[in-house]
């Protein structure tokens, strides 16, 4: 017997892209957090403001493309 899958309005391709797209955004957020640390045990200042400011700005647009749900 085949299992059924709930209804959708989106196409398997859509919803096949955007777990795609949250995976790749989740393996760079970890990169991010890695190197934070590096920064952190190396106290390279300079590294850390700039990791940070990519953190955030990737948080940013993620809250953004969340909210166009």
């Amino acid at each position: 017997m085949e299992k059924q899958l709930p209804e959708t309005l989106l196409e398997p391709e859509v919803i096949a892209e955007m777990v795609i797209k949250r995976a790749l955004a989740d393996y760079r957020k970890a990169q991010i957090e890695k190197q934070i640390d590096d920064s952190l045990k190396n106290r390279n200042k300079v590294e850390f403001i700039r990791l940070t400011n990519e953190l955030n700005g990737q948080h940013k647009i993620q809250t953004v493309l969340n909210n166009k749900r």
